[in-house]
Formats: C-alpha cells, sequence, structure tokens
C-alpha cells in the first residue's frame, strides 16, 4: 500500500528519514485519541458487574483502571498519513503552505524496523497503518461491542485512536499506532551540558543547535536501552522537551513531491543528500508540484 506524508522542508529529514511518534495530547485536535466518560464507564460496569465484581472490593482497584482507561493511548505514538497527495488544504496545513514536501511511503509491517518486544504482543500497537473513521458522534456514545466486552483493553483504545469528528474527513487518513519505546531516536533540550559527555558509549548524543540535542542508541542492540535513559534524565530534570521519532527503513520512500513555493536551490540540495545518503533506497522518484492555470488543483511533474 502506498501512503502519502505531508510535512514541512525540513533539511535534516534529508540527513536522516525520520518521523515523529506523537502522543495523544499533542495532536492538533483537543478530542483525538480521547477516551470519553461515557465509554469509560461502559467498559467499567462490564467489568466491574461481571464476574470480576469482586474485585471492586479491593482499595483502589477500579480507580486504577479507570485511570488507565483514561490515560492508557498516552503510552503510544502515533504517524499519521493519507491516501492523497493532492489535498491543498493539507498543503497548506501540513506542508508549509507549499513551502513543504509530501513523502510516498510503501506501508506494511516491514516500513520501520520494529525492536521493542511488548509491541506486537500488546494488541494495541497497529505495525500496519489502519484506515481512520470519521463520525459527529464521539466514541463512547456509542462503540462496538468488542470494544466493550472483553477483558483487554486493545478495541477500547484501538477505536479512540480510530476515530475523529467529520470536519476532519478530507484528510482520508490511516495511521500507525506504536509504543513510545519504538522510538529510535529522540530529540530533546539538555539542561545540563556536560550531561552529554557522561553517557556511556551505548548512548550516542549529537548535538543540533542551541540547547537541543539528537540522543540515540550507538547500535540496533542497544536501542532498548534508550526509554531507560530518556526516563531517567527527564526524571532528573537533565532534559526536557523530548520528541520521539521513529527511522523509516532504507526502501520505504519511493517518491517525494516537493511543493510549487519550495526553491530550486532547495530542491537540489535535497536530492544531493537523498542520493548520497546510504539511509534512502537508489529508486526514489522526486516530483515538483504544479498549479493549474485552469483549476483549484495541482499537478505532480517528475523531474
Amino acid at each position: 500500500m502506498i501512503l502519502y506524508k505531508y510535512m514541512p522542508f525540513r533539511p535534516s529529514f534529508f540527513d536522516d528519514p525520520l518521523l515523529r511518534l506523537t502522543p495523544p495530547t499533542e495532536l492538533n485536535d483537543p478530542f483525538d485519541s480521547k477516551p470519553t466518560q461515557a465509554g469509560i464507564e461502559k467498559k467499567l460496569k462490564f467489568f466491574f458487574d461481571g464476574d470480576l465484581e469482586d474485585a471492586e472490593a479491593e482499595p483502589g482497584v477500579k480507580a486504577a483502571y479507570e485511570k488507565d482507561l483514561k490515560n492508557g493511548l498516552d503510552r503510544f505514538g502515533i504517524i499519521s498519513l493519507t491516501e492523497d497527495p493532492y489535498n491543498l488544504l493539507m498543503w497548506s496545513h501540513y506542508a508549509s503552505e507549499h513551502k513543504g514536501l509530501v513523502l510516498s511511503i510503501s506501508c506494511d509491517d516491514s516500513t520501520f524496523d520494529y525492536h521493542d518486544q511488548f509491541t506486537e504482543s500488546c494488541g494495541v500497537s497497529k505495525v500496519k497503518p489502519v484506515k481512520v473513521k470519521y463520525s459527529n458522534i464521539r466514541p463512547g456514545h456509542e462503540m462496538p461491542d468488542d470494544a466493550i466486552y472483553e477483558y483487554f483493553e486493545h478495541n477500547f483504545y484501538t477505536h479512540f485512536a480510530m476515530t475523529k469528528g467529520n470536519d476532519w474527513i478530507y484528510e482520508k487518513e490511516y495511521r500507525y499506532l506504536l509504543r513510545l519505546g519504538e522510538a529510535d531516536v529522540a530529540i530533546a533540550e539538555i539542561s545540563l551540558p556536560d550531561w552529554a559527555d557522561r553517557q556511556g558509549p551505548d548512548i550516542r548524543v549529537t548535538h543540533l543547535y542551541d540547547n537541543s540535542y539528537k540522543i540515540e542508541a550507538a547500535c540496533v542492540e542497544k536501542r532498548n536501552l534508550l526509554p531507560w535513559v530518556l526516563a531517567f534524565a527527564q526524571g532528573g530534570g537533565e532534559i526536557s522537551d523530548v520528541k520521539l521519532f521513529k527511522r523509516l527503513k532504507k526502501n520505504s520512500i519511493a517518491g517525494i513531491y516537493f511543493g510549487s513555493r519550495v526553491s530550486e536551490e532547495n530542491i537540489l540540495r535535497a536530492r544531493s543528500k537523498v542520493e548520497s545518503s546510504s539511509l534512502f533506497g537508489s529508486s526514489i522518484r522526486f516530483y515538483k508540484s504544479v498549479e493549474s492555470q485552469d483549476k483549484f488543483e495541482i499537478d505532480f511533474e517528475e523531474l
């Protein structure tokens, strides 16, 4: 399946093809991936009024489960894609007013390299993109049976993460939903300059600009260390403003579509980096958006 990613023109992307794992709390729609109280109460009623009703007698069990239902999706990040590379609203909103680009991505369960042992076993992660459903009613008031009547939360979380309001239907969105522990790279602000120097040989820290640093495992075998390093550093106030990313595998990108307002100089620089980098495949095709003279439409010309 080929899907598309709208994004600003970031020169750093052509050095390292990273896509952000965006937590639900940082999505631009405040309703997005937020379990409603109506849905939570339905799940609680099933869970505690059924065979496990004795669990309610345990102090704090019901309150703890309610909290987990409310906040469980915070352990995951979303990578949003679309089936439509021609949408003028999305070019304006997500691709810097046509000064950005769209990636054409071959999407399946091998688009990214997975290393967190719990990713597939947890039941919530989606290692293949799932099509978003649109509705004028928030999840909770209407829920599919399998999101309520099961002694797990897999379908409960999935239903909230994959349902959006009708106003977003123009996005024709698909989503990867992945555990934040799957991150390959973190970009963070480092408060204490010597923190980077104190990291051992298993963690690589690269200065980007000002107080911003790129943090990653030094080799693939050590990637499971990254979440622990980040958690301890955040807990100690040594790093902040942490953003997590997945790295696209070498042959995942099929094409790059530059917006009509991207300069020829930037296009040439980007192509040069891609064509000389071992992180990108050799068969990527390059295009530039062309504005129609007759309609409010764009098309693409291959470069």
